[in-house]
């Protein structure tokens, strides 16, 4: 298909989700072909409409979340409508899917501070068991991460440079411990000398 043409599928999905924002292969097709070719306005009013009228239906805000996640570059956002999607989910798997996603996209696109309450609330929000268990570790590290974040501040002030590796903050005295990562992913330090979260296993930087 041209550029031509993908306008004109923009403006004939568009006008279908006025006329029936119920109608599932139109909000389909908008999702999997609309962004992806350069009309992300029109897939997020699609998206839209077709959330607040199919309201047993999570798939809309899901697709909302991943374009405003993906195309907008907005994961603090996107998290949100997520989190909004969780209550129309009938399998606790795919609830739980929903929320690790949204947990993660939270880190993403909060300070950390602000990102570890929320995560704490969808661990409280959360049934006792695994899951749950699992939130409160991710906000364990989150406030692992914070703690670690403020006494790099801190060192930077008091040194006038960033650290090179964590144990800068134990020899500082300024933490008596690097903590240890719940999830066993470890904490690293980006290019500015800030402790960041490690996404996946590796040896932690110390």
């Amino acid at each position: 298909m041209s550029a031509a043409d993908y306008a004109v599928q923009a403006r004939l999905q568009s006008d279908v989700a006025w006329f029936n924002p119920l109608h599932e292969d139109n909000y389909y097709i908008a999702a999997t072909i609309l962004p992806w070719n350069g009309h992300v306005d029109a897939a997020q009013d699609i998206m839209r409409q077709a959330s607040r009228a199919r309201t047993f239906d999570w798939y809309p805000l899901f697709q909302y979340g991943f374009i405003v996640y993906h195309f907008r570059r907005d994961p603090a956002t996107a998290a949100r409508f997520l989190v909004e999607a969780v209550p129309r989910v009938e399998s606790v798997r795919d609830q739980w899917a929903l929320q690790n996603v949204a947990a993660l996209w939270i880190e993403k696109g909060y300070q950390t501070g602000a990102a570890a309450g929320m995560v704490e609330a969808m661990a409280a929000a959360s049934p006792s068991g695994n899951f749950r268990r699992y939130l409160e570790a991710r906000a364990k590290r989150l406030r692992d991460l914070e703690m670690l974040q403020s006494a790099a501040a801190v060192y930077r002030e008091r040194f006038g440079k960033g650290i090179v590796k964590l144990d800068d903050l134990v020899d500082a005295e300024l933490l008596p411990a690097i903590p240890r990562d719940p999830l066993g992913l470890g904490f690293g330090i980006d290019s500015s000398g800030s402790p960041t979260l490690n996404t996946h296993a590796e040896p932690e930087e110390r």
